[in-house]
This record gives structure tokens, C-alpha cells and sequence, in this order.
């Protein structure tokens, strides 16, 4: 199917009576989504400045906006700091990587999970074994840097090239053990959101295949994405959800229409709320 036709697809399926009732249970999601965020982050920056929970929102739908046109989403950096106090910005980076490597946790914990499953009761696809490495090396990386970062934070003052970014970071310093593990459980709980979001359009688009079957799809899905980098989080994830659900002889064009419905919800219309949001970032003051 083309992709003018994919967009006319999803267009007439939401404009049936059961479609608008979607359409705002999606956005309801989203905001949920993106609030817990907000509030994640808000909590992240008190070591270095506190902000309205109103601000960090805003902040959150710019940097999804910015991050929509940037490779990785180096955007949402950017976006984000510059609603902090302009004397906070550099030190603010930090509780950016810090959310962001939190929910690139849960995805990966949870997608062990679902690589597991895809190999003992679905295909014994020894390519997964790959996937499978990239995660627990991720998970390994992540735990050292954690445990170590004192120390290697100290090792950048000491380097000339890394020393005037050591500053962006230092605010993890500061952080505790409970602070991570509430940080763990607040991504945990945005992914939980944004799964059944899409497990939701599944059901929607007339996926027909067991509950629990979509639910693990859809963690295999969100795993392979976040291990392989994309410029505009487009096409990987939908490629990964036809991968899965073929096993189940599910129609490609019904995976694709939920996974792009997804990415629509999530990424292009908090992006365009994110454009004015950045309209305030000059009137925009730190309380």
C-alpha cells in the first residue's frame, strides 16, 4: 500500500463514530504519557533548579518537537534546557540523559523478555541472540556507569576534551539509589501507557490474535527500535511489528496501519503542540 493511501486509511478510520472515541482515548493517553514524563523530569531537576510542573511539560512537548528533526533525538535536549534558567541550562543536560537512559532500561528489561519468548515458543531465530547480547551489554554499561559515575565524572574534569562538558553532568552526582529506582518506575509506567496505546490500535485495526499475543509484540516491537537507530523513529518499529505478527499470519497492512497511528499520536501531534510551546520559551521564568 502507498503511503498516500496509508494516510487515507487511517484518516477514514478515524472518522467513523468508534474512531473519534479512539481518537480522543489516544490523546488522553498521550497527555498521561507526556505528564509522567513531565513529572519525572521535574523530580530529576531538583538537585539544580525546581521549576512548575507546567513549565516541564511545556518543556517536554518542545523537546519532542526538536527531537522529531534531529538524529537520536539530540533535539529533545535542546529543547528542554532552554525553559530552564538560562544559568541552569548546561548544568540541566543531565537529567535529560538521566530520563532518557531510565527508559531505555525498562525497554530493554522488558524486551529480554519478549526476545525470549520470540525464540523459545515462536522462531528459533539465532539472529535474536544478537539482540538478546545488545541489551545485556546495554543493561551491563548502564549498571557500571551508575555505580561509577563519581569516579569517571572525576576522570572528565582531569581530560582537556571533557572537561567543559563534565559540568552538563555533574548533577548525577547527587542522585541516590531511590531516586533511580523511582526514575525506574516512572519510565516503567509511561511504558506501560504507551504499550497499551498500542496494543489498543491493534485491536482497533482488527489485529485478531490473543491479548497477551499483542502485548509481547508490541514489547518486541519497542526493543528493536530502541536498539536500532533511526533519524525520525519511522520505519524500524513498523518493520519489527510485521516481523513479529507475521509469525501469526496477521495482515502486514493492519500492523503497519496501528504502528504508524501510534507514531502519529505520540511524535507528529505532540510535536506540532511543541512548536508553540516554544513560543513561550522567552516569557517562560524559573519560580
Amino acid at each position: 500500500m502507498k503511503k498516500e493511501q496509508l494516510a487515507s486509511t487511517i484518516l477514514d478510520a478515524f472518522l467513523t463514530s468508534e474512531g473519534i472515541l479512539l481518537f480522543f482515548v489516544m490523546l488522553g493517553g498521550m497527555l498521561l504519557n507526556l505528564s509522567v514524563e513531565a513529572f519525572k523530569w521535574q523530580r530529576l531537576l531538583r538537585s539544580t533548579t525546581a521549576i512548575p510542573f507546567r513549565t516541564a511539560l511545556m518543556a517536554v512537548f518542545s523537546g519532542i518537537a526538536a527531537g522529531l528533526i534531529t538524529p537520536h533525538g539530540i533535539g529533545d535536549y535542546i529543547g528542554r534546557v532552554l525553559f530552564i534558567d538560562p544559568e541552569k541550562r548546561m548544568e540541566s543536560i543531565g537529567s535529560v540523559l538521566f530520563s532518557r537512559i531510565a527508559q531505555l532500561c525498562v525497554t530493554c528489561m522488558t524486551g529480554i523478555g519478549a526476545v525470549l519468548y520470540y525464540y523459545f515458543f515462536i522462531n528459533t531465530d539465532h539472529r535474536l541472540w544478537a539482540a538478546f547480547g545488545i541489551a545485556g551489554l546495554t543493561l551491563l554499561f548502564i549498571y557500571l556507569a551508575w555505580q561509577y559515575r563519581v569516579a569517571w565524572l572525576d576522570k572528565m574534569k582531569r581530560l582537556p576534551l571533557l572537561k567543559l562538558i563534565e559540568k552538563w553532568f555533574d548533577a548525577l552526582r547527587y542522585y541516590s539509589n531511590i531516586l533511580f529506582i523511582e526514575t525506574l518506575c516512572l519510565s516503567g509506567l509511561r511504558y506501560i501507557i504507551f504499550l497499551t496505546q498500542f496494543v489498543i490500535l491493534l485491536l482497533f485495526f482488527k489485529v485478531d490474535l490473543p491479548i497477551e499475543i499483542l502485548y509481547i509484540g508490541g514489547i518486541f516491537t519497542f526493543f528493536v527500535k530502541s536498539i536500532v537507530p533511526t533519524y525520525l523513529d519511522l520505519g524500524v518499529r513498523e518493520l519489527a511489528a510485521v516481523f513479529f505478527f507475521s509469525n501469526y499470519h496477521s495482515a502486514e497492512e493492519q500492523v503497519i496501519l496501528a504502528s504508524l497511528s501510534l507514531w502519529l499520536f505520540n511524535l507528529v501531534i505532540p510535536s506540532f503542540t511543541g512548536l508553540f510551546c516554544m513560543f513561550k520559551i522567552e516569557y517562560t521564568k524559573v519560580k
